[in-house]
């Protein structure tokens, strides 16, 4: 479970390597990705997975360990996405690059003593160039407020970290993620039409476009229903509406149920 080569292509620039952390939230596992055409020397490392899973990172520096990681790239701030990220820096020598400025660091040197600046955060419409693999940077709020995706022009291919999944949706992790956030992300996602996603979690996608659209479909109508229920009861707090609409024993835990019930009421009233 813890390598195997994209089935898109035989040649395809990228590999996935999936932890061993499966669950409700991360499906089969997290997803890494390295990026780098066949035959290149350096190579790109994106969402190392959880900090818990030795066997993960070491499975990260076999499969990298006749190339040069030259960067350490973050979809988005969640732990099962970063949290061997400092650990691979300091053993590869690479920098961690995210959005948020907060989460950029550069590797240790000997001693323990660290670079004395962090590297640049990632920004929308950035190029980046390694292994004969160019990446576009996209902002992508909705899942978090730091989430990106990575578009891969020369394949025509989208990385979608938790922005969307292998099956399944995806959380609003309000509030630093919204609805409306969301929604805009979700379109601008779609304009790219029908090509294949490869998600933080799960197996690709063959059509973005559809993903995105079925994502926004999805949420609307539980906007509808949410609408609809609170017209009939005026008086009901969060955690009830959300056992209306999800039950009483949803297949996630309560806490990230009412965190949607608040998105979707946040959106409402705003």
């Amino acid at each position: 479970m813890v390598t195997s080569l994209d089935p898109m292509s035989t040649t395809a620039p990228w590999q996935v390597l999936t932890c061993n952390n499966p669950s409700p939230m991360t499906l089969e596992g997290t997803n890494t990705y390295l990026l780098g055409a066949a035959g290149a020397d350096d190579v790109v490392v994106v969402d190392p997975g959880p900090a818990d899973h030795p066997e993960h990172l070491q499975a990260i520096l076999d499969a990298t360990s006749h190339r040069s990681v030259q960067q350490i790239l973050i979809t988005h701030r969640h732990a099962d996405h970063l949290g061997a990220a400092a650990a691979l820096a300091d053993l590869t020598g690479a920098p961690v690059r995210s959005l948020d400025p907060e989460l950029c660091r550069s590797p240790r040197l000997g001693r323990g003593e660290a670079r004395n600046s962090s590297p640049a955060p990632l920004r929308d419409g950035e190029r980046i160039s390694v292994g004969g693999v160019d990446l576009e940077v996209l902002h992508t709020p909705g899942h978090t407020a730091d989430s990106v995706c990575f578009w891969l022009p020369q394949h025509r291919v989208m990385l979608t970290g938790d922005t969307i999944l292998g099956r399944g949706t995806s959380m609003v992790d309000y509030p630093d993620g919204t609805l409306a956030d969301y929604f805009a992300t979700l379109a601008r996602l779609q304009s790219y039409g029908d090509v294949p996603l490869l998600p933080g979690h799960g197996s690709q996608q063959p059509d973005l476009a559809a993903a995105a659209a079925r994502y926004e479909a999805q949420r609307r109508q539980r906007l509808d229903q949410l609408h609809q229920l609170r017209r009939k009861h005026p008086d009901h707090s969060p955690a009830q509406l959300a056992e209306l609409i999800y039950g009483p024993r949803p297949g996630v835990q309560q806490p990230v149920i009412l965190q949607l019930i608040n998105a979707q009421l946040d959106y409402l009233t705003s």
